[in-house]
């Protein structure tokens, strides 16, 4: 019988979003996004012993699973998650409604201990509730709590329908931050999916038609500002049942359209990024207060206005799950005795359908490229 389970369902914003429109059938993301996530999620074995299971959406060939010794090679699995029925323990990227229907009657887990090593403490966290995971992680209530602490985006709001839309675009026409375009988001998406980028201040007959769908799809959704995005970053915390554990700052590495490509661990402490640590502390004890508890991360990036002034948006969005933030966090810790690296050492976690960019840098490969997603995975020692 397999000890430990860890479900790498990167998908996991379709199941929220089923939760949240119950009657709505759960979405299925297209074929080469789900081998690629399916691949990235490989990279969860760094929460892994060589006895426990990683089951991924779709089939990856354990062969393509690289990097020293140290880094647990578990056994890979796929296919519905009901039938991992002998599994005692659990941990997933998302709590979802179908990871928390694994857990019935499973022991639980062991009391947090703050000496263990980050990828032994994630087993011990509180059980996230599917519900409130679903709750926090939904775009809106970041919104909610932007608004609450002062925090939002200009002409940022929650948006019910086209007319709602029309009217907003209309009353928001002098702000200059909408000079740049505007987007709509889903309140379940990741990676930069489920959503419309306009281009310009207005919308004409597309962007309304587009909007109009989404809005059918998803109902409620967020509006923004399209700003000049000049650095984004993401900060990680553990929620626990009467505290939040605060684990630092670490840089986003994306590219135009703002999709996910990388990250960028810094020994630099957070004193550029004002305010950052009490907001994610305030993110985290809302969640709390939804009933969440377990992995969060928090994204923010800095911005230049019109006039080529840079301000800093602490609150873009919160992730209540584990990150590719912790992940690499763990992945430096674990391996960072073998390969003499540390954690107080520059170090960039690239992930995806890439090439190193810099190829005199020290990488060690975790995930070989290979077809059909052609995702790869490199830790590679920065030299800034």
């Amino acid at each position: 019988m397999t000890e430990r389970l860890i479900v790498g369902n990167l998908d996991c914003e379709t199941g929220f979003a089923a939760q949240s429109l119950s009657s709505v059938a759960p979405a299925t993301l297209p074929r080469p996004v789900l081998e690629n996530i399916s691949a990235a999620a490989t990279l969860l074995r760094v929460f892994c012993t060589e006895k426990d299971r990683l089951w991924t959406p779709l089939p990856v060939d354990a062969g393509r699973l690289t990097g020293p010794p140290e880094l647990a090679r578990p056994t890979l699995a796929e296919g519905p998650l009901s039938a991992a029925e002998q599994e005692v323990e659990v941990l997933a990227w998302g709590e979802t409604e179908a990871v928390a229907a694994l857990r019935a009657g499973r022991p639980v887990a062991q009391p947090y201990r703050e000496d263990a090593p980050l990828a032994g403490r994630l087993w011990s966290l509180p059980e996230a509730s599917a519900a409130a995971a679903a709750a926090v992680n939904d775009k809106r209530f970041c919104q909610q709590l932007r608004e609450k602490l002062g925090l939002a985006l200009p002409a940022s709001r929650i948006i019910k329908n086209t007319a709602e839309l029309e009217e907003h675009l209309e009353n928001s026409s002098g702000c200059p931050e909408l000079s740049g375009g505007w987007v709509l988001k889903a309140p379940f998406s990741a990676a930069g999916r489920l959503r419309l980028i306009a281009e310009g201040p207005g919308a004409g007959e597309l962007e309304l038609k587009r909007a109009r769908n989404l809005f059918e799809a998803h109902g409620a959704l967020v509006f923004e500002p399209w700003l000049e995005r000049t650095a984004d970053f993401g900060f990680c915390a553990l929620v626990l049942e009467e505290r939040n554990v605060l684990l630092g700052p670490h840089g986003l590495e994306t590219d135009v359209q703002g999709r996910f490509r990388g990250l960028a661990f810094s020994p630099s402490s957070t004193g550029n990024l004002p305010g950052l640590e009490t907001v994610v502390d305030a993110a985290a004890d809302a969640a709390r207060e939804e009933g969440y508890l377990g992995p969060l991360e928090v994204d923010c990036w800095s911005w230049r206005d019109s006039g080529g002034d840079e301000h800093f948006h602490p609150l873009g969005e919160i992730n209540a799950r584990i990150s590719f933030g912790l992940v690499g966090r763990a992945i430096i810790e674990t391996l960072g005795e073998a390969t003499g690296w540390i954690a107080q050492e520059p170090a960039r976690l690239l992930i995806g359908p890439q090439q190193l960019r810099d190829d005199s840098a020290e990488a060690i490969e975790l995930l070989a490229p290979a077809k059909p997603d052609g995702c790869g995975a490199w830790l590679e020692r920065s030299s800034s």
